[in-house]
């Protein structure tokens, strides 16, 4: 993986059970290794706009390397419930994701 994001021209931090994106404020594939459970991949930003552009530079990365995934990027809608504003895939269309 760690492979694959810095051939996308990303500066990537491996640990023990993760990887971080560098380049971003916070973009971590996690627990990786072992019997931890499923990875997951979480991020965030300062604005929305910066976090749907970080999410895409590392789905295309993904997308080149045949990854399927999914990325959903919500924000806080003001009524208190989370709002769908971004999705990114490669071979996972929207039509597959069940949302509450």
């Amino acid at each position: 993986m760690a492979a694959l994001l810095r051939a996308a021209g990303l500066k990537v931090y491996v640990g023990s059970y993760s990887l971080r994106i560098e380049d971003f404020n916070c973009f971590r594939f996690q627990e990786y290794g072992g019997d931890l459970g499923e990875p997951r991949i979480e991020a965030d930003a300062e604005t929305l706009d910066d976090l749907v552009r970080q999410a895409a530079r590392v789905s295309e990365a993904l997308a080149r390397s045949g990854i399927r995934h999914r990325f959903e990027i919500y924000e806080d809608g003001q009524d208190g419930q989370q709002e769908l504003r971004g999705y990114l895939h490669h071979e996972w269309p929207l039509t597959d994701v069940i949302i509450p």
